[in-house]
């Protein structure tokens, strides 16, 4: 399954209500009514710890630059024990990555107007990390320090801001919420978590395999990918549009800004519920792995050229043609090829077996009719017409065609049924 960078969170956004000062005392007097208020500043918005607390942000990216654990550690609040061992945790995970390029720096304070204040002073601090070799560009994600102390001493008591979050889409990779082994071999990054990491050689062999075995029917790609393999399904539900346990894994972009349009990388994550059965994850490898090779090249086709393409070449490596049209013939047995035609538009949602069973067979066919290059010749025309939206895809891909889409799926179970 692809996820695409349209694909948006939704977004909760609290506006900050200050509380309002109200003066008790008696009406005449003006004088003790108009003097300044000694009262402690609103939560989060103490600008007196300021310099001290750019001053900890500054000795954290130190820290994560020296690979200094102890110096890192040292800036967070000893009283936030939850805090302290995730950050522990989260020390130990990034330092097994091949990660490099890190930054700390102030972000746009703007947003603190849309974000709930929590302890003496909150600022905006950009974290920028990349994986070296996998990642084309270094990815920043924004945060919401959470100071406390005074003047002289601050320690940090939290990183994140569920507001923040929110508005920013921020999805956690394995590194923010679990433990995680990492393995790579020939171009190939894996994360497991403990209940996963036992069959991680297995794993990686499989997908060195897979990515080996799709590399002569796909476009040129640098065949360098990281994977995620962990039990943590949380970010993997927010991606997916079917239900995640019926999901068995998804591609998806990697932002260097949640808020710009340049991809650092793309990476895969996959279900461990779903690769029990070695036919299963080989199809499921292969299937996400020409979504990363696709990259951007599918960015405008319609959902069952992008889940078609996957799945065809999938299918290919394992089974011969005449195999192939015989599963979709045995399949689709009964199904109205007009109906499924409808049904693309709700992809992910109505009828997803059946969609991605049909939409496999059309790539299928237009290979098989018009030669494999088909497919990466229309998603190039389609990348390449940035005037096309929505209904204006159909048309602008049936007049290529030279077909409807509900006629051409109709060309296609006749194909397979002919076996």
């Amino acid at each position: 399954m692809r996820t695409s960078r349209g694909l948006v969170a939704s977004v909760l956004v609290l506006l900050l209500l200050l509380p309002l000062a109200g003066c008790q005392g008696d009406a005449d007097t003006d004088e003790e009514s108009s003097s300044p208020s000694t009262s402690e500043p609103p939560a989060g918005m103490d600008e007196s710890l300021r310099d001290a607390a750019l001053e900890l942000v500054a000795a954290r990216e130190q820290a994560l630059q020296d690979g200094d654990k102890e110096a890192f550690l040292a800036t967070v609040d000893p009283d936030a024990k939850d805090f302290a061992t995730t950050q522990e945790r989260w020390w130990d995970n990034v330092a097994r990555l091949p990660a490099t390029d890190f930054a700390l720096e102030l972000g746009d304070e703007g947003v603190m107007t849309r974000v709930a204040g929590d302890g003496d002073l909150q600022l905006p601090v950009d974290f920028t990390m990349r994986l070296e070799g996998y990642d084309t560009r270094p990815v920043t994600q924004p945060l919401i320090y959470t100071f406390v102390g005074d003047e002289d001493e601050v320690h940090l008591a939290s990183d994140r801001n569920i507001q923040s979050d929110a508005l920013t889409g921020w999805l956690p990779a394995p590194w923010d919420v679990t433990a995680i082994s990492v393995e790579e071999s020939d171009g190939v990054l894996g994360v497991f978590d403990d209940e996963t990491e036992d069959d991680a050689a297995e794993v990686m062999a499989d997908i060195v395999e897979a990515r080996d075995a799709i590399e002569p029917l796909v476009p040129e790609w640098t065949q360098k990918v990281v994977t995620y393999d962990i039990s943590d399904l949380g970010a993997m539900d927010r991606m997916s549009r079917m239900e995640v346990e019926d999901t068995a894994g998804v591609a998806f972009p990697v932002l260097s800004r949640p808020d710009g349009r340049k991809v650092a990388a793309y990476r895969f994550s996959v279900n461990p519920a779903h690769t029990g059965s070695e036919l299963e994850r080989d199809i499921l490898f292969r299937h996400e792995l020409v979504h990363v090779a696709l990259s951007d090249r599918d960015d405008s086709s319609p959902t069952w050229l992008v889940e078609g393409a996957a799945e065809y070449v999938a299918r290919a490596v394992e089974f011969s043609e005449t195999a192939r049209r015989a599963i979709s013939a045995t399949n689709l047995e009964g199904r109205d090829p007009a109906e499924l035609a409808r049904t693309t538009d709700h992809f992910y949602t109505r009828n997803p077996r059946d969609n991605y069973e049909m939409a496999a067979l059309a790539c299928d066919y237009l290979s098989a009719t018009r030669g494999q290059d088909e497919l990466w010749r229309l998603m190039r025309m389609l990348r390449g017409d940035t005037s096309l939206v929505n209904t204006a895809v159909t048309a602008s891909l049936e007049t290529e065609l030279g077909t409807s889409t509900r006629e051409l799926f109709a060309e296609a179970l006749a194909w397979a049924r002919a076996t």
